[in-house]
Order: C-alpha cells, then sequence, then structure tokens
C-alpha cells in the first residue's frame, strides 16, 4: 500500500511541477536567487555541449545524475570507464559549483558527453520556450544517481522503462520518502559494508553491494601526484623544503575553515615554541580561497599565535623557502586543485569542516598514507565510517579541540600501515568490474 501512495505522489507532484515553474518564471525578478537560479539553467539552450542526443538520433549509454563536484569526483571513475570504452554518456548536474568541470568534460568529449543543469526553476512536462523537461532530453536506457537528489520528475524514469541504479548510497537521516525512493532503483552500491547492511535489510529484490567509487579515483591522482606537483611552478621551492622535513614533523591542514582553528588555541604557546625552532611545520589549505577569507583566517592564525610569521603562497606569487632557515612560519596555501596531491607529502593530517556542517574528505589524506584527525561533526561523512571500519587506529575524532596537540605527538611518529592501502587498491580494481558487470545485466 505504501509504495502505490508513493507512486501517486510522485505522479501528483510531477504533474503540478510544471504550473509551478510558470509561477517561478512570473517571479524571478522579484527575487535575486530565483533569477539567478533560472538563468544558471537557461544556459542549457545556447550552450554548446548541452543539446541532446536524440536531436542528431542517437541515444547515449549511460545518464548520471549528480548534485555537485563532490558527487562528480565519486562516478567520475565509472564515467571514464565507459568514456574509454567509446561509450556515450548523459549527465544531469544540480549545483553550479560543479558546473566548470562538466563543461570541460563535455568539451574534452565532444561526440561522448552531453550535459544538462537540472531544471528544478523552469521543470515542464515537454520541452518549449524556456521550460525545459529532462524527460525529452535523456535517452539513455540507464539512469545512474549519485547519493540523493530524489527529485520526483527523475524518480520517474522508472515509468519509462529506464532502469535506476544508485551509487554511493548512505542511510543517513532516513525518511520514509526515501525507503519508498530506494524501492525504485533496480541496483543499489552502498558507500561501505555498513550502509550496505542496512539496504540489504530495508529493500526487498534488489541487490546490494558496497563500493566507495572515490577509492580508484584518489589512488589514480596519488599515483600521478608527483608529476602533478611538478607542473605548479609557484610551488617548486616549498616542496623541496617539505622533502627536506622529517614526517613526524609536518601537518597539513586540510579543508581548513577558521573554526578549526580552535585546535590550536589550547596549546598556542607549545605551537608557537615548536614552529618558530623548526621542528613542527604547519601547511593549513583552506576550503575556501576567496580573499576575503583567505584575509579572515590569516588574521585569527595571527590572534592565537601572534609571534609566528604567516606566509603565503598563492597563484604567481611563489615563495622563497630560503627565509624559512632564520624566520620559520606557517604557510597558508592559496591555491585549488592540489590538495590530494599535497596529502601525499606528510604522515598526520587533519581534516576541515568538523565545526561546521560535516568533515570533508578523509579517504584523500587517508589513502595517501597519513594518519587523520578530525573535528565532532562526522555524522554526514560515510568516509569516516568507512575508515573506521578497516584501520580504526588511523584515524582520530577529537572530542575536545585542546587534545590535538598530545593526540598529534602521540601519534606522529607512527607508520600507517601499508599494506591495508595495497590490499585497497587491489581489492577496488575487483569490485569496480564487478559492479560494472552488474550494471549491464540488471
Amino acid at each position: 500500500m505504501s509504495r502505490i501512495i508513493f507512486i501517486f505522489l510522485l505522479f501528483v507532484a510531477a504533474l503540478i511541477r510544471g504550473p509551478l515553474s510558470v509561477l517561478l518564471i512570473i517571479l524571478k525578478n522579484l527575487s535575486k536567487p530565483l533569477k539567478k537560479r533560472i538563468d544558471f539553467e537557461r544556459k542549457n539552450l545556447f550552450q554548446d555541449g548541452c543539446s541532446s542526443f536524440k536531436l542528431d538520433k542517437k541515444n547515449a549509454d549511460y545518464c548520471f545524475e549528480v548534485s555537485s563536484e563532490g558527487e562528480l569526483e565519486q562516478v567520475r571513475p565509472l564515467i571514464e570507464h565507459y568514456l574509454n570504452h567509446n561509450k556515450k554518456i548523459e549527465i544531469l548536474f544540480a549545483s553550479p559549483s560543479v558546473e566548470t568541470k562538466c563543461l570541460k568534460l563535455a568539451w574534452d568529449y565532444k561526440d561522448q558527453i552531453r550535459i544538462m543543469r537540472l531544471p528544478i526553476a523552469s521543470f515542464a512536462p515537454m520541452s518549449f520556450l524556456f521550460f525545459q523537461s529532462p524527460w525529452s532530453w535523456v535517452s539513455a536506457p540507464v539512469i545512474i544517481f549519485c547519493r540523493y537528489d530524489f527529485f520526483p520528475e527523475l524518480l520517474s524514469f522508472k515509468f519509462f522503462k529506464k532502469k535506476l541504479i544508485l551509487l554511493s548510497a548512505a542511510s543517513k537521516n532516513p525518511s520514509w520518502f526515501k525507503t519508498q525512493s530506494h524501492s525504485l532503483f533496480n541496483l543499489i552500491v552502498a558507500a561501505n559494508e555498513t550502509e550496505a547492511r542496512y539496504f540489504r535489510e530495508n529493500t526487498r529484490d534488489i541487490l546490494v553491494m558496497a563500493f566507495d567509487f572515490r577509492v580508484p579515483r584518489i589512488f589514480k591522482r596519488l599515483e600521478l601526484a608527483p608529476q602533478i606537483l611538478q607542473t605548479v611552478s609557484d610551488m617548486s621551492s616549498y616542496l623541496s623544503y617539505l622533502d627536506s622535513k622529517d614526517p613526524s614533523q609536518k601537518l597539513i591542514v586540510g579543508s581548513a575553515w577558521e573554526s578549526d582553528l580552535v585546535i590550536f588555541k589550547a596549546d598556542a604557546k607549545k605551537w608557537t615554541d615548536e614552529v618558530l625552532a623548526g621542528t613542527k611545520h604547519i601547511l593549513i589549505v583552506p576550503h575556501k580561497l576567496n580573499s576575503e577569507s583567505i584575509i579572515q583566517l590569516k588574521k585569527s592564525l595571527s590572534s592565537i599565535m601572534p609571534s609566528v610569521p604567516i606566509y603565503e603562497i598563492s597563484k604567481g606569487v611563489p615563495l622563497d623557502t630560503s627565509m624559512f632557515f632564520t624566520k620559520p612560519g606557517i604557510i597558508v596555501l592559496n591555491l585549488s586543485g592540489i590538495l590530494c596531491e599535497l596529502y601525499s607529502k606528510f604522515s598526520f593530517a587533519y581534516v576541515g569542516g568538523g565545526y561546521e556542517r560535516s568533515i570533508h574528505s578523509v579517504l584523500e589524506p587517508f589513502l595517501s598514507g597519513c594518519q587523520v584527525a578530525v573535528g565532532p561533526k562526522i555524522s554526514r561523512s560515510t568516509e569516516y565510517d568507512y575508515i573506521l571500519e578497516i584501520a580504526p587506529n588511523e584515524i582520530h575524532l577529537l572530542k575536545n579541540a585542546e587534545s590535538f596537540y598530545n593526540l598529534m605527538k602521540v601519534n606522529a611518529s607512527m607508520t600507517p600501515v601499508k599494506s591495508i592501502r595495497a590490499n585497497l587498491s587491489k581489492e577496488a580494481d575487483h569490485l569496480m568490474e564487478s559492479i560494472i558487470k552488474e550494471i549491464e545485466t540488471c
């Protein structure tokens, strides 16, 4: 009975979405965020790479739906596999944060990829004028979701005789709607084995597997890390300095928010003494790289350790590290796209976000060979759960920020277990092959 009610509600929701879009477009000039969203979606109407394969009388093999940049990275190994096998791919994406990467994919693979910004504010059952319909745009027989974005119009593809696949599935914040949504999928690949057990217990007649697609993606980036870092000319002097330091003397704070600096407050004098003595080096890679955020972060850092010099490396402004031998300090890195590769230069990492909504990626530093410490907000992170399952001694939850200095002191010289990473790499290749086969046959 619940399933019948859910299907009925999906149809009702899909029916009212058209009239609602008309209202939103009428009101768009009264709301800047709404106008910005509609203008964002309208790029589909004229930008290269956004037209449907159907217009060329072709069909895609697979359609991927991703919410934002994190979800694209999750499924990227699978997208790259299909591209390497000459498959045609459609990508539906919801957030402007992933627009640049989707556009680059569409540019690099003009004959194989089409992209569409999800028409949340301008949806209609059929495309006309400024209204857009994923129903008429998508040509692939298989729709692959990543994590969430269970919009009624997307779930309704099930009734167009499409196969629905869910990757990186998580049971966080369960609800009746999510449970019913999960029942529509042909295959569910959970983010880890704990999540897989939940889905096996709460879904019927659906194959459930466990795999994190970011694992092979991260291993690939780490394999290429030396070459990638060499291309960043502004980092050359600093990278040589990092290589000269013992692993136990280095700390990287990745995806740092201003709120994460609390880990230095309780033992500010000890951190200050060690940094100035050159026995502890700290690299901070901020989560936000706009000038206002960088300035505020550096200001807060100076208030905690006022006698410690703070140096910045940014594009076109390299750092002469020769001064470090006479005046050591803390580095704030104002460069994007190389955090994963930088983790390979360290053996201990603190990952930020634990004093905001949620911690950021802990898989990147862990797979690079770091022990990892995080703040208390972990409930949204399946990556934390995953590492806790396979290497509980190598991920550390800070219940009290004041304990960070002692935590690092005790663990910084410990060598992470390389065999765990090696086994994960082999297992990832095998599991990915199995999942690809299941997607083809389910």
